[in-house]
């Protein structure tokens, strides 16, 4: 592999297939929005109703990413095959998006195994060798950075190329640098996201009955912000792997 990878030149192609004609994004993206908006608000009515389980958590959450995974299905192909994918939303319950379903959740699932032993840990009144579970925390550095050295196999399976993780063909060099590039797109939308939720609460505090009315409204902005993001993250993955592998 070519040591060739520039945090800047990564961010900048990525911030410009974002931005480069945010009329035309809103519109490839505003069913996916909706469709996200839709899910997050029926788990919300859920919750209200007081007729939601674990499981139902889970379905939810899971359709969630399914949605996510298309966007990133739109990207990597887009980038890397320029290909466009009018609707992707259509390969929601292809066999390529339900396989980068799996994957990305394992690899994150993995690199946040620290938090989720802790919250066991915690919730069963379990010690190991009598060590604050806290401590646990500080496994997350091992764990992120083995995560972003097989992160580069999301764009392979977009593409329907074979990978095999467990070979250790498919680890990169570069995890500090994509973490880093990962970190810095993050806060970009940390200020957008910000200001969505002040307006949230400002109406919460001063007119709930109105506030109800136009949730739906904020949570759409919500996850159309969320939605340049991942699309910014994906092209991160993009242009990362045509780099490398160049």
């Amino acid at each position: 592999m070519k040591d060739d990878l520039s945090i800047n030149e990564i961010i900048k192609e990525s911030f410009s297939y974002t931005f480069k004609d945010i009329k035309k994004i809103f519109s490839e993206s505003f069913f996916t929005v909706l469709l996200l908006t839709i899910i997050f608000n029926g788990l919300y009515f859920l919750v209200l109703k007081n007729i939601v389980t674990k499981f139902t958590f889970l379905i939810f959450f899971s359709l969630m990413w399914l949605v996510i995974s298309t966007i990133a299905y739109k990207t990597h192909r887009d980038i890397l095959l320029n290909q466009t994918v009018y609707n992707s939303l259509f390969k929601i319950f292809d066999y390529t998006n339900f396989k980068y379903f799996f994957y990305s959740a394992l690899i994150s699932s993995f690199a946040l195994s620290p938090i989720f032993l802790k919250f066991f840990l915690d919730r069963s009144n379990i010690t190991i060798f009598g060590i604050d579970s806290r401590y646990l925390v500080l496994l997350l550095i091992p764990t992120i950075y083995l995560a972003f050295k097989v992160i580069l196999v999301l764009p392979k399976i977009s593409l329907n190329q074979r990978i095999n993780i467990l070979s250790g063909k498919e680890f990169n060099n570069y995890s500090g640098k994509l973490f880093l590039i990962f970190l810095i797109i993050s806060l970009t939308f940390v200020l957008p996201t910000y200001f969505i939720f002040s307006f949230q609460v400002y109406f919460i505090e001063n007119s709930k009955e109105f506030y109800k009315f136009i949730k739906p409204f904020f949570d759409f902005c919500s996850f159309f912000i969320s939605y340049l993001n991942y699309t910014m993250v994906f092209a991160a993955l993009s242009y990362s792997y045509k780099k490398i592998n160049n």
